[in-house]
């Protein structure tokens, strides 16, 4: 599968290239799990026309049909229409046969406190959901940086090793003439195939650490595993000269973070909530209206006829409905506490958070200062273990150095270049940090 098939928004993919920001995107167009936080965002969007749906008249038809296949008998006491009272009780079957009914009833709440505090937290839990998604959007961006970043430094490592295994056989090369000459010993050159070995081992387990990162990324940005993706270079020599010019933050808004905000709303629905369950205490005044039209007889026929035995009539009333709440078992009382305490809670969780989100800003610059001098140091680490390396080349070709003593300096300068790279690569991830605990994650769409 072409990854220029899926972005139909950028020039910068090609053969399966992908810049960040590329990555970025697909992440929030297709990633499943700003996908659901989006359903629930709907789901907010739903509660609030049911909530709208109280303070609106409620109309409703009704309609039946009986057929009183036994209907009632009336036993009347013996002489009632006449006769002696020693005679036996008079019965009198009771109703029609058959019966129908077809009525309207509407009703419209006058003053119910509960209504309309309802309709204010299902507004306040459509801003959580919205806010969610935020939240889920950052968490994303923030988890496909990393795994971006990720496969870079897997691939700069895998790169020293291809250096690493150049070196090597040249070496071998070098030391089977050696060898042959009689001038090294079989031990020396098995040692250094066994380095070779090794170091293409590593190279091994590198590429398949590529390979688990990509597939994270893929998971991340929403697209199949099959898809051919490769993230698109960094030069590392930009990384260099922006650590070198880095200048800390001073501050950061708390109050401009989403997961504060989150926490926020939250409070807000719960004091609402609270609400809504005293207003419930509250008497309720409604407007009523219904009328039905009814008719009876005894044959089936005639419901549906006019002129025949059926007697037809209407019923109708308006008029108004209070509902005084009195004792409910201390359940509307219950529930409130709840609701406050869920309110104290999570302004606890909020304490929590805001202490958490100021200790992650001040790591984060701790962090990035920290990088910046590991990068000076190891850079110039680098440089003296490529030094070493070289000496000991030479010295070993003149046979002035043993083989261990090469081995030693091109394992230390090998270590030296992974050390140097992850400095750069680890720059990058705490500047990460420190544009997500300022607030601006979205700024790496840019």
């Amino acid at each position: 599968m072409s990854l220029t098939l899926l972005l139909p928004f950028t020039g910068n993919a090609q053969s399966g290239s992908i810049t960040l920001q590329d990555a970025l995107k697909l992440a929030l167009t297709n990633n499943q799990s700003i996908a659901i936080s989006r359903y629930e965002e709907q789901i907010g969007e739903q509660q609030i026309i049911q909530a709208r749906s109280r303070a609106l008249p409620q109309v409703n038809l009704n309609g039946n049909f009986t057929d009183n296949y036994k209907r009632q008998v009336l036993v009347l006491p013996a002489g009632t229409f006449g006769g002696s009272a020693s005679d036996k009780p008079s019965t009198i079957v009771a109703g029609t046969l058959y019966s129908t009914s077809l009525g309207v009833d509407a009703s419209q709440a006058l003053i119910d406190p509960a209504v309309f505090t309802a309709l204010k937290a299902a507004q306040g839990s459509s801003d959580y959901y919205k806010l969610n998604t935020k939240q889920t959007e950052e968490d994303v961006i923030r988890q496909t940086a990393q795994a971006y970043y990720g496969i870079l430094a897997s691939r700069e490592q895998i790169v020293v090793q291809d250096s690493n295994i150049s070196r090597l056989n040249r070496i071998i090369t070098a030391t089977e003439g050696q060898y042959k000459a009689g001038l090294a010993r079989k031990i020396d050159l098995d040692r250094i195939r066994v380095s070779l070995t090794n170091a293409q081992t590593l190279r091994l387990q590198q590429l398949n650490q590529v390979s688990a990162r990509t597939n994270e990324l893929k998971m991340l940005m929403g697209v199949a595993i099959e898809t051919d993706i490769t993230p698109a270079d960094i030069s590392l020599r930009e990384i260099e000269t922006r650590a070198a010019t880095y200048i800390p933050a001073e501050s950061f808004d708390l109050n401009s973070r989403t997961e504060i905000r989150v926490l926020d709303e939250q409070i807000n629905l719960a004091g609402l909530q609270a609400k809504s369950i005293r207003a419930e205490n509250y008497p309720k005044l409604s407007a009523f209206v219904n009328y039905s039209g009814n008719a009876v007889s005894n044959g089936f026929s005639d419901l549906f006829t006019s002129g025949g035995q059926d007697v037809g009539y209407g019923m109708g009333s308006f008029g108004l409905r209070l509902n005084v709440p009195v004792f409910d078992g201390f359940a509307r009382q219950s529930r409130t506490r709840q609701a406050t305490i869920q309110g104290l809670e999570l302004r606890k969780r909020r304490e929590a958070t805001a202490l958490s989100l100021a200790a992650g800003f001040s790591n984060a610059r701790y962090q990035m200062a920290s990088n910046v001098s590991a990068i000076a140091a190891q850079k110039q680490n680098v440089q003296l273990a490529e030094s070493v390396y070289n000496a000991s080349q030479t010295n070993y070709n003149l046979g002035l150095a043993s083989l261990t003593d090469l081995l030693d300096a091109q394992n230390s300068f090998i270590q030296a270049q992974n050390s140097f790279t992850q400095a750069l690569l680890d720059y990058k991830i705490a500047e990460l940090e420190t544009i997500r605990a300022t607030g601006n994650l979205r700024s790496l769409l840019q």
